[in-house]
């Protein structure tokens, strides 16, 4: 399979047409019948903290960060953009994140996080993003989902083994500081 990359003013690459947004999430997970609900969260939701407020579980509820990292390959370094995906209430411990890409990383910009994956902060799933998922192993233990659904105004559900049948392949690693 050829995959075209595009390369952001940052230097950042991602693979064209990665664009995650609800109508194509919800096509996907249709298409292979894999189970989930979308609910609407009554208005744009930004925060985790404004997701419970709109009766979410918060032990349940997953976000997905899109991280720059600038790595060496060869002699070169290059940038590249991660997906971490965490329980909501945890914290990205960023001296793990360094030591796991071996090299500075840091949060993308809100237009870099909408360029990568077409929506905005807040909105982003770890499902159809087109670039390499990082799972924190805390999350693992979860079995039922709350997330970004590549849409402001709703949220996806599914069980968690659903999920990673979705997002196929991904990395855990130990990316938080926890609560």
């Amino acid at each position: 399979m050829l995959v075209i990359l595009a390369r952001l003013k940052s230097g950042f690459l991602i693979p064209k047409n990665s664009m995650a947004n609800l109508a194509k999430i919800e096509k996907y997970l249709k298409d292979r019948k894999i189970n989930h609900r979308i609910s609407d969260l009554g208005g744009e939701i930004f925060k985790v903290e404004d997701v419970i407020k709109a009766g979410i579980n918060p032990d349940q509820i997953l976000k997905t960060l899109i991280i720059s990292s600038t790595i060496k390959e060869g002699l070169e370094f290059k940038d590249k953009g991660f997906a971490l995906v965490l329980r909501g209430k945890d914290r990205v411990d960023f001296k793990k994140v360094r030591r796991l890409f071996g090299g500075k990383s840091d949060l993308a910009k809100p237009e870099e996080v909408k360029k990568v994956t077409g929506v905005p902060v807040g909105a982003v799933c770890p499902i159809l993003l087109g670039i390499p998922i990082y799972i924190d192993r805390e999350a693992m233990d979860l079995k039922h989902v709350n997330m970004g659904s590549g849409d402001l105004t709703k949220e996806l559900e599914m069980d968690f083994a659903d999920l990673l049948l979705a997002i196929g392949k991904h990395e855990v690693a130990d990316l938080t500081s926890g609560v």
